[in-house]
């Protein structure tokens, strides 16, 4: 993917890490159909590649996304009215993506991420803002639902109470409240946010694959058990992880610090 051509994106691809750049500052990368069809190949290439370990999101210039381009509202709008709901299924396909691959998913929200912009930060499994980050949903100003998961993600993220205040008043969100109430795990100063999202993702890029993917999973799908069916998931994602030699030899490497014994098997 790394050698392809990209119009709207920088994507540097190292293998073990593919990370995305909004490029349209002029904009305030807002997305056009084109954002949005690059978006979907790039994250259609990392979902059919597991030495890609994670995927962070961002936006170039002062802006994380600013939503759908104005200049595009009017048709995507005569669109949707013609072909409704095949083509917002088309643009929720790509923003679930970024939920819906197996490798973790990282949002550095630099600026304003507002409308689609701030759908599209929700969709991910980890999202960190800078200080001047801001997070709105003005859809319903123009009587338009919130309509790629953002109604349903917000409200997973910081409770209905808020989803509705946000989404049916547009009240803006600066980063400090969006910490407060689960949108955000982390606000950094917005100098150090590149680092902080770099340090991230490398750290989870060096976890033994696929257990990553199984922590989201048990996390998102424990959330809807019962404690002793979250603890059976955790359990069988652990009997798989066992079965790993990367995993054995980390083990065996901290019981050795220690000074016990470890756990690897004769041959």
């Amino acid at each position: 993917m790394s050698t392809q051509q990209w119009q709207q994106l920088k994507v540097r691809d190292t293998g073990a890490r593919v990370d995305i750049a909004i490029a349209r500052p002029e904009r305030r990368n807002s997305l056009d159909f084109d954002t949005w069809d690059e978006l979907g190949r790039v994250m259609t290439d990392v979902a059919a590649r597991d030495e890609v370990r994670v995927v962070t999101l961002t936006g170039e210039g002062d802006s994380f996304c600013a939503g759908v381009d104005f200049e595009w509202i009017a048709k995507s709008t005569r669109i949707e009215l013609n072909e409704y709901p095949s083509f917002i299924r088309r643009w929720f396909g790509v923003t679930d993506m970024f939920e819906r691959v197996a490798q973790p998913t990282l949002a550095a929200i630099n600026g304003p991420a507002v409308g689609g912009g701030c759908e599209l930060a929700l969709a991910c499994d980890l999202r960190i803002a800078s200080e001047r980050a801001v997070f709105a949903m003005p859809q319903m100003r123009m009587g338009v639902v919130p309509d790629v998961g953002g109604t349903s993600r917000l409200a997973k993220a910081a409770g209905s109470a808020l989803a509705k205040d946000m989404i049916l008043t547009g009240r803006v969100v600066d980063a400090e409240e969006a910490l407060r109430v689960g949108i955000v795990s982390r606000v950094v100063p917005h100098d150090d946010l590149a680092r902080v999202a770099d340090e991230m993702a490398e750290t989870i890029a060096r976890l033994p694959w696929p257990s990553a993917y199984f922590a989201s999973f048990a996390i998102d799908v424990g959330a809807l058990l019962d404690g002793r069916r979250a603890a059976d998931l955790e359990a069988i994602t652990d009997q798989v992880m066992f079965r790993e030699a990367e995993v054995t030899r980390r083990i065996d490497a901290f019981m050795a610090s220690k000074g016990l014994k470890g756990m690897s098997r004769p041959q």
